[in-house]
């Protein structure tokens, strides 16, 4: 008997607004949903204010607007970073959004390295840039997709491009090379916690990724968000090695971390 595929738990761009909102923490430790509902409670206790009086005059009716248009532009200020984050988050591989070119096309991943060049339309469901539109978007958040999940298929691919084939290596009159034909099987990656006398996750494939991305100038300068990002990155391109959380990552990186966010990017 074939195997029951996990069901996915698709989210709207909204929902993925409204996870955001819930998580985000701001520099003084309030949520973010907490800092939206102080200004809304704000905004409305100065609309009821303004209303309350009959007697307003000319000079009372510019001043509430000045009051609502500064609420206003705090929200709007405040969502722009918001989708700013979305979209770093995108690019990250945090979460991925599907989407339509075509009413007559499969629905496709949109591969996480175009996300410096799109724009989000949340209530349209629609993402756009570059001469490139999806619409009809879903979302998945990285951390509600099963490891053996057939989309991870999809998305890996998506999130690394087949690349050219490296050039054969020069033959060398070897009696030890296998003969025409033969195979020599490769062992899968398993890579342990760090127990004694065996190699970790960290130190054999996240602490060179994290390498090879200050030098291409694309670490994050944030360590928390860099965590974030390798954490999924060691989930996507290396399932069978032993998988850390980005908080636990966070301890074991921050001198590295700190040591490369100090040194100027060669270019």
């Amino acid at each position: 008997m074939a195997s029951r595929v996990p069901p996915l738990q698709w989210r709207t761009l909204q929902d993925i607004v409204n996870h955001m909102i819930a998580t985000t923490v701001m520099s003084d430790g309030r949520t973010m949903a907490e800092v939206l509902e102080h200004w809304q409670n704000s905004r409305d206790k100065e609309t009821a204010l303004y209303h309350r009086n009959a007697n307003n005059t000319a000079e009372d009716h510019e001043l509430y607007q000045t009051v609502m248009e500064g609420h206003d532009q705090l929200l709007s200020t405040a969502m722009n970073k918001l989708h700013r984050a979305m979209i770093k988050d995108a690019e990250a591989g945090l979460w991925f959004a599907f989407g339509l070119r075509h009413p007559d096309t499969p629905q496709e991943v949109i591969p996480p390295r175009y996300w410096p060049f799109l724009t989000l339309d949340i209530e349209g469901e629609i993402v756009t840039g570059e001469g490139m539109t999806f619409r009809a978007i879903r979302c998945l958040r990285a951390e509600d997709i099963p490891l053996d999940h057939p989309i991870m298929e999809q998305i890996r691919a998506a999130r690394h491009p087949k690349a050219a084939p490296c050039p054969a290596a020069p033959e060398v009159a070897n009696d030890a090379q296998p003969v025409e034909g033969e195979s020599i099987p490769q062992p899968p990656v398993v890579l342990y916690s760090g127990t004694q006398g065996r190699p970790s996750s960290v130190e054999t494939l996240i602490m060179p990724e994290l390498r090879r991305r200050a030098g291409a100038g694309c670490m994050e300068p944030s360590l928390a968000r860099e965590c974030r990002y390798l954490s999924e990155w060691l989930r996507s391109n290396h399932p069978t090695a032993h998988q850390i959380k980005p908080v636990s990552l966070e301890n074991s990186l921050r001198q590295l971390h700190r040591e490369l966010k100090s040194t100027p990017t060669k270019h």
